[in-house]
Protein backbone atom coordinates (compact mmCIF):
# COMPACT_ATOMS: atom_id res chain seq x y z
CA UNK A 1 0.00 0.00 0.00
CA UNK A 2 2.77 2.66 0.84
CA UNK A 3 4.54 1.95 -2.45
CA UNK A 4 0.95 2.49 -4.12
CA UNK A 5 1.11 5.87 -2.27
CA UNK A 6 4.83 6.85 -2.77
CA UNK A 7 4.00 6.05 -6.84
CA UNK A 8 0.63 8.21 -7.21
CA UNK A 9 2.39 11.45 -5.19
CA UNK A 10 4.09 12.67 -8.13
CA UNK A 11 1.84 12.45 -10.86
CA UNK A 12 -0.90 14.05 -8.25
CA UNK A 13 1.54 16.99 -7.95
CA UNK A 14 2.01 17.04 -11.63
CA UNK A 15 -1.81 17.33 -12.39
CA UNK A 16 -2.10 19.66 -9.54
CA UNK A 17 0.78 22.40 -11.02
CA UNK A 18 -0.65 22.14 -14.54
CA UNK A 19 -4.70 22.88 -13.36
CA UNK A 20 -3.25 25.27 -11.52
CA UNK A 21 -1.49 26.99 -14.27
CA UNK A 22 -4.22 26.04 -17.06
CA UNK A 23 -6.56 27.62 -14.15
CA UNK A 24 -4.21 31.01 -14.32
CA UNK A 25 -4.21 31.15 -17.98
CA UNK A 26 -8.11 31.06 -18.34
CA UNK A 27 -8.71 33.92 -15.70
CA UNK A 28 -6.12 36.38 -17.28
CA UNK A 29 -5.68 38.62 -20.14
CA UNK A 30 -2.39 40.42 -22.25
CA UNK A 31 -3.20 43.39 -20.77
CA UNK A 32 -4.34 43.03 -17.52
CA UNK A 33 -0.89 40.83 -17.07
CA UNK A 34 1.43 43.49 -18.48
CA UNK A 35 -0.82 46.58 -17.82
CA UNK A 36 0.59 47.21 -14.14
CA UNK A 37 4.23 47.17 -15.50
CA UNK A 38 4.31 50.72 -16.52
CA UNK A 39 5.93 51.86 -13.36
CA UNK A 40 9.09 50.43 -13.58
CA UNK A 41 10.97 51.48 -10.15
CA UNK A 42 7.96 49.25 -9.20
CA UNK A 43 8.57 46.07 -11.19
CA UNK A 44 12.29 46.22 -10.36
CA UNK A 45 11.88 46.13 -6.80
CA UNK A 46 9.55 43.41 -7.43
CA UNK A 47 12.20 41.54 -9.00
CA UNK A 48 15.10 42.00 -6.67
CA UNK A 49 12.52 41.34 -3.68
CA UNK A 50 11.49 38.26 -4.68
CA UNK A 51 14.69 36.55 -6.10
CA UNK A 52 17.00 37.99 -4.27
CA UNK A 53 16.20 39.32 -1.10
CA UNK A 54 13.17 36.78 -0.09
CA UNK A 55 15.50 33.33 -0.76
CA UNK A 56 18.21 35.47 0.93
CA UNK A 57 15.95 35.97 4.15
CA UNK A 58 15.14 31.71 3.87
CA UNK A 59 19.15 31.58 4.14
CA UNK A 60 20.06 33.80 6.88
CA UNK A 61 16.95 32.46 8.70
CA UNK A 62 17.51 29.38 8.98
CA UNK A 63 21.04 29.46 9.68
CA UNK A 64 20.37 31.47 12.01
CA UNK A 65 17.81 29.47 13.72
CA UNK A 66 20.39 26.02 12.87
CA UNK A 67 17.95 23.97 11.32
CA UNK A 68 18.30 20.58 9.53
CA UNK A 69 20.15 20.72 6.30
CA UNK A 70 17.31 18.97 4.45
CA UNK A 71 14.41 21.55 6.06
CA UNK A 72 17.16 24.64 4.87
CA UNK A 73 16.93 23.44 1.38
CA UNK A 74 12.78 22.95 1.35
CA UNK A 75 12.66 26.85 2.95
CA UNK A 76 15.27 28.17 0.73
CA UNK A 77 13.47 26.34 -2.51
CA UNK A 78 10.02 27.42 -1.34
CA UNK A 79 11.39 30.92 -1.20
CA UNK A 80 12.99 30.79 -4.67
CA UNK A 81 9.52 30.02 -6.35
CA UNK A 82 8.07 33.16 -6.55
CA UNK A 83 4.45 33.49 -7.79
CA UNK A 84 1.93 31.50 -5.95
CA UNK A 85 -1.87 31.63 -7.10
CA UNK A 86 -3.29 32.62 -3.82
CA UNK A 87 -1.38 35.93 -4.01
CA UNK A 88 -4.13 37.85 -5.97
CA UNK A 89 -6.98 36.38 -3.46
CA UNK A 90 -5.14 37.32 -0.44
CA UNK A 91 -4.58 40.89 -2.13
CA UNK A 92 -8.35 41.08 -2.54
CA UNK A 93 -9.34 40.08 0.90
CA UNK A 94 -6.96 43.37 1.77
CA UNK A 95 -8.27 45.37 -0.82
CA UNK A 96 -5.36 45.61 -2.13
CA UNK A 97 -3.67 46.40 -6.01
CA UNK A 98 -5.36 43.15 -7.43
CA UNK A 99 -4.30 44.16 -10.53
CA UNK A 100 -0.56 43.99 -9.44
CA UNK A 101 -0.80 41.44 -7.78
CA UNK A 102 -2.10 39.46 -11.07
CA UNK A 103 0.46 40.89 -13.29
CA UNK A 104 2.83 40.32 -11.03
CA UNK A 105 1.85 36.42 -10.31
CA UNK A 106 2.22 35.50 -14.31
CA UNK A 107 5.59 37.56 -14.80
CA UNK A 108 6.87 36.05 -11.74
CA UNK A 109 6.20 32.45 -13.03
CA UNK A 110 7.96 32.83 -16.41
CA UNK A 111 11.02 34.36 -14.85
CA UNK A 112 10.73 31.33 -11.81
CA UNK A 113 11.05 28.64 -14.89
CA UNK A 114 14.30 30.10 -15.77
CA UNK A 115 15.46 31.31 -12.65
CA UNK A 116 15.52 28.20 -10.01
CA UNK A 117 17.14 25.88 -12.82
CA UNK A 118 20.10 28.38 -12.22
CA UNK A 119 20.34 29.13 -9.08
CA UNK A 120 19.34 26.36 -7.32
CA UNK A 121 22.68 25.07 -7.25
CA UNK A 122 24.02 28.51 -6.36
CA UNK A 123 22.23 28.83 -3.48
CA UNK A 124 22.11 25.69 -2.02
CA UNK A 125 25.81 24.45 -3.44
CA UNK A 126 25.22 20.82 -1.72
CA UNK A 127 22.49 20.53 -4.61
CA UNK A 128 23.48 18.66 -8.10
CA UNK A 129 20.74 18.48 -10.69
CA UNK A 130 19.79 18.27 -14.21
CA UNK A 131 19.16 22.19 -15.54
CA UNK A 132 18.26 21.21 -19.03
CA UNK A 133 15.83 18.39 -18.35
CA UNK A 134 14.38 20.42 -15.19
CA UNK A 135 13.74 23.59 -17.11
CA UNK A 136 12.33 21.10 -20.07
CA UNK A 137 9.46 19.63 -17.28
CA UNK A 138 9.07 23.18 -15.99
CA UNK A 139 8.47 24.63 -19.53
CA UNK A 140 6.12 21.26 -19.93
CA UNK A 141 4.07 21.78 -16.71
CA UNK A 142 4.73 25.56 -16.06
CA UNK A 143 4.21 27.88 -19.42
CA UNK A 144 2.68 25.26 -21.78
CA UNK A 145 -0.76 25.27 -19.28
CA UNK A 146 -0.58 29.29 -19.03
CA UNK A 147 -0.05 29.63 -22.66
CA UNK A 148 -3.26 27.04 -23.73
CA UNK A 149 -4.82 29.23 -20.91
CA UNK A 150 -4.23 32.70 -22.44
CA UNK A 151 -5.09 31.54 -25.94
CA UNK A 152 -8.26 29.76 -24.69
CA UNK A 153 -9.06 32.97 -23.38
CA UNK A 154 -8.61 35.13 -26.04
CA UNK A 155 -10.28 33.06 -28.59
CA UNK A 156 -13.25 31.43 -26.86
CA UNK A 157 -13.69 33.50 -23.86
CA UNK A 158 -17.33 32.24 -22.86
CA UNK A 159 -16.42 28.84 -23.11
CA UNK A 160 -13.06 29.49 -21.14
CA UNK A 161 -14.81 31.23 -18.00
CA UNK A 162 -17.36 28.79 -17.52
CA UNK A 163 -14.06 26.17 -17.92
CA UNK A 164 -12.31 27.58 -15.46
CA UNK A 165 -14.52 27.15 -12.91
CA UNK A 166 -13.80 23.27 -12.97
CA UNK A 167 -10.29 23.35 -13.59
CA UNK A 168 -10.03 25.51 -10.42
CA UNK A 169 -11.75 22.34 -8.66
CA UNK A 170 -9.50 19.88 -9.82
CA UNK A 171 -6.59 21.82 -9.01
CA UNK A 172 -8.09 22.45 -5.31
CA UNK A 173 -8.87 18.37 -5.35
CA UNK A 174 -5.32 17.68 -6.14
CA UNK A 175 -3.97 20.12 -3.76
CA UNK A 176 -5.35 18.48 -0.89
CA UNK A 177 -4.89 15.09 -2.42
CA UNK A 178 -1.10 16.05 -2.28
CA UNK A 179 -0.59 17.29 1.51
CA UNK A 180 -2.87 14.36 2.04
CA UNK A 181 -0.16 11.88 0.92
CA UNK A 182 2.81 13.87 2.30
CA UNK A 183 1.19 14.04 5.52
CA UNK A 184 0.41 9.76 5.54
CA UNK A 185 3.62 9.02 4.11
CA UNK A 186 5.58 11.25 6.46
CA UNK A 187 3.44 11.70 9.34
CA UNK A 188 5.62 9.96 12.27
CA UNK A 189 8.46 12.43 11.00
CA UNK A 190 6.30 15.70 10.75
CA UNK A 191 5.66 15.29 14.50
CA UNK A 192 9.12 15.31 15.38
CA UNK A 193 9.54 18.07 12.71
CA UNK A 194 7.63 20.65 15.59
CA UNK A 195 10.63 19.61 18.25
CA UNK A 196 13.61 21.07 15.24
CA UNK A 197 12.96 24.55 15.33
CA UNK A 198 11.74 24.32 11.62
CA UNK A 199 8.36 25.47 12.04
CA UNK A 200 9.67 28.89 13.98
CA UNK A 201 12.29 29.63 10.94
CA UNK A 202 9.44 29.13 8.97
CA UNK A 203 7.30 31.73 10.55
CA UNK A 204 9.76 34.33 10.81
CA UNK A 205 10.64 33.91 7.39
CA UNK A 206 6.85 34.60 6.41
CA UNK A 207 7.01 38.06 8.62
CA UNK A 208 9.85 39.06 7.13
CA UNK A 209 9.56 38.41 3.75
CA UNK A 210 5.85 40.24 3.77
CA UNK A 211 7.51 43.44 6.04
CA UNK A 212 10.22 43.13 3.01
CA UNK A 213 7.57 42.86 0.29
CA UNK A 214 5.46 46.33 2.14
CA UNK A 215 8.32 48.47 2.07
CA UNK A 216 9.17 47.86 -1.53
CA UNK A 217 5.49 48.50 -2.19
CA UNK A 218 5.75 52.49 -2.66
CA UNK A 219 3.94 55.06 -1.79
CA UNK A 220 0.74 53.50 -2.40
CA UNK A 221 -1.09 51.49 -0.11
CA UNK A 222 -2.63 48.94 -2.51
CA UNK A 223 0.17 48.33 -4.36
CA UNK A 224 2.42 47.81 -0.66
CA UNK A 225 -0.58 45.11 0.01
CA UNK A 226 0.21 43.45 -3.00
CA UNK A 227 3.73 43.51 -2.66
CA UNK A 228 3.80 41.83 0.67
CA UNK A 229 1.41 39.21 0.22
CA UNK A 230 3.16 38.42 -3.03
CA UNK A 231 6.56 38.00 -0.94
CA UNK A 232 5.50 36.19 2.10
CA UNK A 233 2.81 33.85 0.16
CA UNK A 234 5.35 31.42 -2.63
CA UNK A 235 4.72 28.93 -4.92
CA UNK A 236 4.07 25.76 -3.87
CA UNK A 237 2.90 23.49 -6.46
CA UNK A 238 6.14 24.53 -8.44
CA UNK A 239 8.53 24.02 -5.52
CA UNK A 240 6.60 20.46 -4.75
CA UNK A 241 7.00 19.70 -8.21
CA UNK A 242 10.63 20.51 -8.03
CA UNK A 243 11.32 18.76 -4.60
CA UNK A 244 9.87 15.40 -5.94
CA UNK A 245 12.32 15.57 -9.27
CA UNK A 246 15.47 16.91 -7.41
CA UNK A 247 15.09 15.81 -3.45
CA UNK A 248 13.41 12.81 -4.37
CA UNK A 249 14.74 10.73 -1.37
CA UNK A 250 14.29 13.27 1.06
CA UNK A 251 11.07 13.73 2.77
CA UNK A 252 12.03 16.14 5.05
CA UNK A 253 12.52 18.49 2.06
CA UNK A 254 8.70 18.18 1.15
CA UNK A 255 7.66 18.21 4.83
CA UNK A 256 9.46 21.69 5.02
CA UNK A 257 7.25 23.16 2.45
CA UNK A 258 4.59 21.39 3.50
CA UNK A 259 4.79 22.88 6.92
CA UNK A 260 5.79 26.14 5.84
CA UNK A 261 2.53 26.59 3.57
CA UNK A 262 0.05 25.73 6.02
CA UNK A 263 2.09 28.78 8.25
CA UNK A 264 1.36 30.87 5.11
CA UNK A 265 -2.21 29.85 5.30
CA UNK A 266 -2.53 30.38 9.06
CA UNK A 267 -0.51 34.08 9.30
CA UNK A 268 -1.59 35.62 5.83
CA UNK A 269 -5.35 34.23 4.89
CA UNK A 270 -6.25 36.17 9.11
CA UNK A 271 -4.26 39.07 8.52
CA UNK A 272 -5.41 39.56 4.82
CA UNK A 273 -9.08 39.39 6.14
CA UNK A 274 -7.98 42.17 9.21
CA UNK A 275 -6.32 44.30 6.56
CA UNK A 276 -9.32 44.38 4.57
CA UNK A 277 -11.71 45.09 7.17
CA UNK A 278 -9.47 48.16 8.40
CA UNK A 279 -9.88 49.94 5.12
CA UNK A 280 -14.24 50.22 5.52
Amino acid sequence: MTEVLIGALNPVIIIFLVSSMLACGLSLTLTRIFGPFRDVRLTISAAVGNYILVPLIAIVVSRIIGIEQPFREGLVLLAMTAGTEAGPKLTTNAKGNVGFSVGLLVVSLGITMFYVPMMLSVLLPEVHLERGRLMSELSLTLATPIIVGLFMKARYEAFADRLVKYVHKVSSIFLLLAVFLIIVLNYGQMFRLFGSGAPLAAAIFIIISFITGYLLGGPERGTRLAMAFMHAARNYSLALMIASQVFADQPKVLMMMTVTVILMLLLLLPSSIYLGRRTT
